[in-house]
C-alpha cells in the first residue's frame, strides 16, 4: 500500500486548502483543546476529510504534564488503521518537524511490514526540510505496534536533518 502523506504545521496550513485530503491528524498545544478557531482552521483546510484532534506538548521527557500519552498514539493509530486505497492524508503540529513528523513515521510503520522502519524513516526525512521527530511518540508507538525497538533502532540525534 502506498500512502499519500503530507507533513505541515499550522502556517502551512492555507497552502493545504483544496487538496482533497481525506484524513487530518491535527495536533495542538493543550492550550488550544478549548479553542474553537483551532479547529475551524482545520475544517476550512478540509472540509470533507475525517479528522482526528489530539492535544499534547512537544516534549520527550514523559512526566510531563502536556506529554504525549500512550493513549494518544493509540487514538491516532487507530484512526489511520484502515486507510483506503486512495487516501490523501495530511498530518499538522505547529512547525511540521516534531510532532507530526513522529506520528507520520509512526503511521508509516502500521501499513508496512516490520523490517521497513528506515525505509519509512527515510520517507518522511524525504517530507520535510527540517525533522526531528518527537521520541517520546516514536517509543509509543514502537510499543503499540509491537516492533520491540525497532523504531528506535533507527532514530537517533542524526534523525535530525537540515537542507
Amino acid at each position: 500500500m502506498k500512502i499519500n502523506l503530507t507533513i505541515c504545521g499550522v502556517r502551512e496550513l492555507p497552502e493545504q486548502e483544496g487538496k482533497r485530503w481525506t484524513h487530518v491528524i491535527s495536533i495542538w498545544d493543550k492550550d488550544c483543546l478549548f479553542d474553537p478557531a483551532c479547529r475551524e482552521r482545520v475544517k476550512a483546510v478540509a472540509p470533507r476529510a475525517k479528522l482526528h484532534f489530539s492535544f499534547f506538548a512537544d516534549t520527550i521527557v514523559p512526566d510531563h504534564p502536556h506529554a504525549p500519552r500512550l493513549e494518544d498514539v493509540r487514538c491516532i493509530l487507530d484512526f489511520t488503521k484502515r486507510l483506503p486505497a486512495k487516501a490523501k492524508v495530511l498530518v499538522h503540529c505547529h512547525a511540521g518537524v516534531s510532532r507530526s513528523t513522529a506520528i507520520g513515521y509512526a503511521i508509516l510503520c502500521q501499513h508496512f511490514p516490520p523490517g521497513m522502519e528506515m525505509e519509512n524513516l527515510l520517507h518522511i526525512q524525504s517530507l520535510r526540510d527540517l525533522v526531528f521527530p518527537n521520541r517520546l511518540i516514536i517509543q509509543h508507538a514502537d510499543k503499540i505496534l509491537k516492533r520491540e525497538g525497532a523504531m528506535l533502532l533507527h532514530y537517533s540525534s542524526d534523525t535530525e536533518r537540515h537542507f
